[in-house]
This record gives C-alpha cells, sequence and structure tokens, in this order.
C-alpha cells in the first residue's frame, strides 16, 4: 500500500490532462453542433475512457511535465539573473560564506558572541583585545555596498544545461527529402502521368489526410528529440509460427503483447502519429460518419479514419468519440510540445503546441460545413438539397419546400438517385423548375434547320435529315409540341442527368398540356427533342422541346384523352387472344371462351378514384361469331379479373358486368334494339361512362343507337381502381375478330 500514494500521485498529471481535454472537447462539438450530446451513461464511459488513457500515459506525460519544468529553469538561469546582493544574501541565510563578506561576517559574529559589541549613539564600537584601541563597527550599508570587484561565484550552482538534439546525417535528409517531392508530385500534380492512380489509392487509406501525406515525411528530417522508450517491440516473434514452425510459448505471447500495447501507447499518445490518427478519425466524425462502400470515406477520414473511429462512434457516440479523440490529440501534442521546449526553450515550445492543436483540430472543424457536394433528393415525402460526400451520404438537409406528392415517374427516379447541384439556393432554382417547369419556359425551340413552339403541330420529311416543319393540327401531323422550356442547368450535370432532366420536364408538364397528369393515360411522351448545339459543346440552360405522337386530325391540348385507337402504346394481348393494328384495332379470340382485353396486361395503367367516358364504333363480327359480345370496359390495370364490362350481345341488348377474380355478376341490361341491327350484321357505335360517386359508389352508364341505354351504380365492394379497356368477350368458336374503328377515352 505504500507504493500506491506515489504511483497515484504520478498519475494524477496525466489523468486530468486527458480527462480536462477530453471533457472540453465534448462541450465545444456539441456547442459549434459536430455532434448531439450523448446520452449521461456515454459522457460518463468517455470520460472513464480518458482516465484509462491517461494512467496508461502516465509515465510519458510525467517525463514531459519533468523536461518542461527543466526547460522552465535553464531559462530562467540564463534571462532571470539577481542582483549581486541578493544573491550574496541569499547565500548567507543559507549558511554559506563566501569571499570577503563571508569572513568578515563570520569574525564580526564571533565578536558579538564574546560580548565585545558596545553601544555609542548611532554607532557601534569594539575595543581591541590587544591593542586597547576602539574603533566603530561597519554596519549593513557598509557591508552589502558595492565591492571594487565582483565576488567570485564558482560555489553557486548552475542551471541545467539544455541538451540540443544531434543534428540528422546528411543522408536521412537528402533521402527524407526526396520522399516528400515524390509524394508531392503524385498527390499535388494532376499532370504527373499516375497521379490520379495515386491519389485515389492515398484517399481510400487515409482520406483528406493524403494531401498532407508530402509534409509528413519532413517530420522526420526535423531534429525531434526522442521519448523515453519502454520494452522494445520485436518483429521477430509474430514471425515465430513460420520462422520456427511452432506456436507461441505463453511467455512470449506475454512479452508480444506487453510490447506491442507500449508501442502502440507511445506512438498513439506521445508521438507525431498519435496526432495524425486521431485527426483522421476526427474527419470521419465531424463530417457525418460517410459510408465506406459508396466512397465518402474518400473524402474524410478514409478507410484508416473508419477503422478508428466507428467503433468510438458505436460505443460513446459521435458526440463521445469526438471528445476522446481529441484528448488524445491534445495529449500527445502537450508531450511533443514539452519535449521540444526542454531541447530549443519554451519558446519554440509553446510554439508546437499552438501548431499540433490548432492545425488539425481547425482542419476537422472546419471540414465540418466545407467540401460537401450537394445534391437534390426526396425525403419524407419532400425536395430536398442534401449536402453529402455522395448521393446516399447525408451531412445535413435543405428543404426546397416542394412536395414528391404529384412529381412524375422519371422525376422522382432522378431525385431518388441523387442530382447534383451548386448549393442550396442552386438546388431551390432547379428544384422549382423541374417540379413547376411553366417557370423556365421559353418561346422558341430552334433545331436543325426548323424551329418549333409550344402547342403547334408539325410533319417531318425522313431519312437522315429528320427535317420538321409546322403543318396544321386538324389535318395530317407526325406530332404535337407540348412544352418548349430551358433545362435549369448552369453547368453541365453529365448526358446522363441531362436526358433524364429532360424526360422528367417533359413528364411534368404532360399534365398542364393534355389535361390529365402522366402516368394516368395511354398516350406515351416521344424523346424529348435537345438542341443540336449541345453536341458541339455545353452552354447554359440549353432549351428543349417535348411532343406528343398524334393521335387523329385535331389538337390533343386540354382534350383530357387517355386512350385513342392511334395510340402508339403497346396492346399486349393476353394469352388466346391476338391484337393488330394496321389501318383498325382487329382483336382476335383465338380460342372459344375467352374474354380479350385490350390493352392487355403489359399496360398496367390504374387510376384511384379515376372515371373514364369511351366513344367506340365496331364493324360487325359476322353471323359466325357464336355468341361472341364486344364493347368495352373499366378494369383495374394492376389485375384485370377485376372491373367493369359494357358489352353488346348478339341481340343487341347492351349488358354491364362486374368481374371479381372469376365471380361475374350482371348488373343490368338494356332493351333490344329498334331499328338498329345486332354486331353480328351491322357495326354497333357505343358510348359509356364509369365514374366514382360522392358516396364511394361507381356509377356505369351505356348507350347506343336504337334506344338503347344501360345504367347501374355499384355499392357493393365496388372496383375504384380503373382504367379503359375494349371488351371481346364469350366467343363460342375460336377466330372470332372484332374490328374497332373508333376508340377514344378521356378522364371525366
Amino acid at each position: 500500500m505504500s507504493e500506491v500514494g506515489p504511483r497515484v500521485r504520478g498519475a494524477l498529471p496525466a489523468v486530468g490532462l486527458l480527462t480536462l481535454a477530453t471533457a472540453a472537447m465534448l462541450g465545444v462539438s456539441t456547442l459549434l453542433g459536430f455532434a448531439p450530446a450523448p446520452p449521461v451513461w456515454q459522457i460518463a464511459l468517455t470520460l472513464v475512457a480518458a482516465v484509462l488513457l491517461g494512467i496508461a500515459a502516465a509515465d510519458q506525460v510525467r517525463a514531459a511535465l519533468t523536461d518542461w519544468q527543466g526547460a522552465t529553469a535553464a531559462e530562467s538561469g540564463v534571462h532571470r539573473r539577481p542582483r549581486r546582493g541578493l544573491i550574496d544574501l541569499a547565500g548567507e541565510l543559507g549558511g554559506e560564506r563566501t569571499g570577503e563578506r563571508g569572513r568578515l561576517l563570520e569574525q564580526t559574529s564571533d565578536r558579538v558572541l564574546a560580548g565585545e559589541f558596545r553601544e555609542g549613539g548611532d554607532e557601534r564600537t569594539e575595543t581591541g583585545i590587544f591593542t586597547g584601541r576602539t574603533r566603530r563597527v561597519p554596519t549593513t550599508g557598509d557591508l552589502w555596498g558595492e565591492p571594487d570587484e565582483p565576488p567570485a561565484r564558482t560555489d553557486r550552482p548552475e542551471p541545467p544545461a539544455r541538451a540540443r538534439p544531434v543534428r540528422p546525417s546528411w543522408v536521412r535528409l537528402v533521402v527524407t527529402t526526396l520522399i516528400a517531392a515524390a509524394l508531392a508530385a503524385l498527390l499535388w500534380v494532376p499532370q504527373v502521368p499516375v497521379s490520379g492512380v495515386a491519389r485515389t489509392a492515398a484517399q481510400f487509406v487515409v482520406g483528406y489526410g493524403a494531401f498532407a501525406l508530402p509534409v509528413l515525411p519532413l517530420l522526420l528530417a526535423w531534429p525531434l528529440p526522442r521519448l523515453r522508450r519502454g520494452p522494445r517491440w520485436s518483429w521477430r516473434l509474430p514471425l515465430l509460427p513460420v520462422a520456427d514452425r511452432r506456436l507461441w510459448t505463453g511467455a512470449e505471447l506475454r512479452e508480444l503483447a506487453v510490447t506491442t500495447l507500449a508501442f502502440l501507447r507511445e506512438r498513439v499518445l506521445t508521438r507525431a502519429s498519435g496526432i495524425v490518427l486521431a485527426t483522421l478519425g476526427l474527419l470521419h466524425l465531424v463530417r457525418g460518419n460517410p459510408n465506406l462502400l459508396d466512397g465518402g470515406t474518400n473524402r474524410a477520414g478514409g478507410l484508416v479514419g473508419f477503422l478508428l473511429a466507428e467503433p468510438l462512434r458505436l460505443l460513446l457516440a459521435s458526440g463521445g468519440a469526438i471528445a476522446l479523440l481529441g484528448g488524445v490529440l491534445a495529449g500527445a501534442a502537450a508531450v511533443i510540445a514539452a519535449s521540444v521546449g526542454r531541447a530549443w526553450g519554451t519558446v519554440t515550445g509553446y510554439a508546437v503546441l499552438a501548431v499540433a492543436l490548432v492545425v488539425p483540430l481547425g482542419l476537422a472543424g472546419a471540414s465540418h460545413w466545407l467540401g460537401y457536394e450537394y445534391y437534390l433528393r426526396t425525403q419524407d415525402g419532400k425536395v430536398v438539397v442534401v449536402a453529402g460526400l455522395s448521393p446516399q451520404h447525408v451531412q445535413s438537409v435543405h428543404d426546397t419546400s416542394l412536395r414528391v406528392d404529384g412529381l412524375s415517374p422519371a422525376l422522382v427516379a432522378l431525385l431518388d438517385q441523387g442530382l447534383p447541384v451548386a448549393g442550396n439556393d442552386d438546388g431551390d432554382r432547379i428544384a422549382k423548375a423541374l417540379v413547376q417547369p411553366g417557370t423556365s419556359a421559353a418561346e422558341l425551340y430552334v433545331g436543325d434547320q426548323f424551329e418549333l413552339k409550344n402547342g403547334e403541330c408539325f410533319d417531318w420529311i425522313g431519312g437522315s435529315s429528320q427535317l420538321r416543319y409546322v403543318a396544321p393540327c386538324n389535318g395530317a401531323h407526325v406530332g404535337e409540341v407540348t412544352f418548349v422550356g430551358h433545362l435549369p442547368f448552369t453547368v453541365n450535370p453529365g448526358k446522363v442527368a441531362v436526358d433524364a432532366a429532360a424526360k422528367a420536364m417533359c413528364e411534368q408538364s404532360y399534365g398542364d398540356y393534355l389535361g390529365v397528369p402522366f402516368g394516368q393515360s395511354f398516350l406515351p411522351l416521344e424523346a424529348p427533342l435537345l438542341p443540336p448545339s449541345l453536341e458541339e459543346g455545353w452552354h447554359a440552360r440549353p432549351v428543349i422541346a417535348c411532343w406528343l405522337g398524334s393521335v387523329g386530325p385535331w389538337t390533343l391540348k386540354g382534350t383530357r384523352t387517355v386512350a385513342a385507337l392511334q395510340q402508339k402504346a403497346a396492346w399486349g394481348a393476353a394469352g388466346g387472344c391476338k391484337i393488330e393494328v394496321p389501318d383498325a384495332l382487329r382483336v382476335t379470340a383465338e380460342q372459344p371462351g375467352v374474354r380479350c382485353l385490350a390493352p392487355g396486361p403489359e399496360q398496367r395503367l390504374s387510376v384511384p378514384g379515376g372515371g373514364f367516358a369511351m366513344d367506340l364504333e365496331f364493324a360487325a363480327i359476322g353471323k359466325s361469331a357464336g355468341g361472341a359480345k364486344v364493347g368495352a370496359g373499366c378494369f383495374d390495370g394492376t389485375n384485370l379479373a377485376n372491373g367493369y364490362s359494357f358489352e353488346v350481345a348478339a341481340d343487341g341488348v347492351i349488358e354491364i358486368w362486374k368481374h371479381t377474380g372469376d365471380q361475374h355478376a350482371r348488373l343490368t341490361g338494356s332493351a333490344k334494339p329498334k331499328n338498329a341491327g345486332p354486331p353480328t350484321t351491322a357495326s354497333t357505335p357505343l358510348q359509356v361512362t364509369c365514374k366514382p360517386t360522392a358516396d364511394g359508389g361507381v356509377e356505369l352508364t351505356a348507350f347506343s343507337t336504337g334506344g338503347r341505354k344501360a345504367s347501374a351504380v355499384d355499392k357493393t365492394a365496388p372496383v375504384t381502381s380503373l382504367s379503359p379497356r375494349l371488351v371481346l368477350a364469350n366467343a363460342g368458336t375460336g377466330g372470332v375478330v372484332m374490328t374497332t374503328m373508333i376508340f377514344n377515352a378521356t378522364r371525366v
């Protein structure tokens, strides 16, 4: 127990240094917003870890404190030289007599003890023993007056000599300089052929520390004093199973563990390597703990920072890990500064301490706010600007006040991938232009020898020229311009982003022109027209044009068209059915007893709560149709087994059916036609509607010539997610063909 007290007292400086530095870093990181304050138990665990590290570094810190005290004492001896009289007085008070003054004082004291002094007025006198003569006793002023010659100081202790480190050899200086120059060329000069590969590899290992690698070898050239070393780590011990073909003994394992821990303690807690490691860990933490797999660590602390900081973060939370690494950095800086101060003076030591603390902590702190990429993304139903080190990494989030609801699929996909922007303001501008294309509309699109405006219809001359020219919308034409506007990019985001953004803007403007949002109509968008000048080089905010293929000699603007006979979408028949589109749409029931829908299951369009009106006309199907029925329907595109159908039977009666899986229920039917032929021998016009009601049902109505009308309202588990389809049902024989001459569906 007698040794416990000295050991505890010896560890107090190190424990105090590490604990106070850790606590200070915890407070600073919380106030500056580097990380939220950890729970109380993790704060306590962080301080306990700091105490344990302080105990581990007790010897090194105590030695550093001794070095600093020695440096202070040495500088006091050189620069704070006391007055001579005070030095002599101090010597006499300490019992030392030097020179004539000492002998005089000894004689005077002996005579005082012998009682030979007499008082006489203001002066004291003494009578000689042999001569009998009386003379004045010297006063204190006489005793401490300035002597003619300075007294000798050979007996006074000199201040300790300052131990200057030995200058490294020229060979070491040259090798160190060459290494630093080579690293600088590889990592700082892009023109070097392998610079890109070297920089990528270095950043993978140490992240942003790669740019400081050329400076680190210079520390080897600087004559830093050697610290007191513990047991020397032997590289032979780990190789015993290979070299001697045997396992380690217990003593060898203990020696390996002790020497390894001692080596790590010295390198991490008392050397510049500890400052480097702590800085890499801090870079990883203050830059938002980036992922290793998506390359985010390359712009933080690299693989080393990830391996060092992640376990600490999982155990102590980000705030505790930052605090502990900051404490380690401060401890190593203090030990190095003390050693340097002993060799070159306390002023140099203070300078080294300031550099070792301010540079790594300042750079790590600044990296919390600087050096990020910005991406437009979606989060919690909102469009946001995310600052991060990769499209998947999140450091901070800025809300653009735009909602995801109602965005086109292409725009959602583009934002989910992360669209690069220059910053928060640039992100706000680009997001607004993408979500609301009308805010970036342009008057004219200039193509290769042609110009187009919004709302114009056009035709073209085929071949390699692809020359387009304006044509009237009420005549034959190829397409119709639905939007002309600027892409919002001022800096080239790359071809992939340009193509995706152009498609997204066309989809967003689709509903503004047609009257039906994109994704709720079978009419497909054609590929956007990009300016030909982009092939020659990038220019800010290029103008694009969006267009729809023609479905007839009329304009599509505001028509709310959902389906048409000439639509370019694939019709995709189901098994047992065939769909052909020559001059008219031909649906063939190749097998008896099937229900053919067009478009088929490939088109999964389904509009929740959507209502549709359809205008149709069918050619006669022939007397050999075998009881087949022609018509239309509103079906759930995600499952065509569910929905409603309007079927014209062989006798001309319009029947309304509800289909739920394999269950088929006839809801109502019309009367037989008057003065109108059946579908087997005459063409059959048909107008149908299916739309939701206010009370949650579905209203179904069908009209045709001959006074035929059928209507029903389904309120029993109605199918409310619908899309328009053509129907050929219940053919008794195979090979029945339904020819559709008119098919046009609109939203109601």
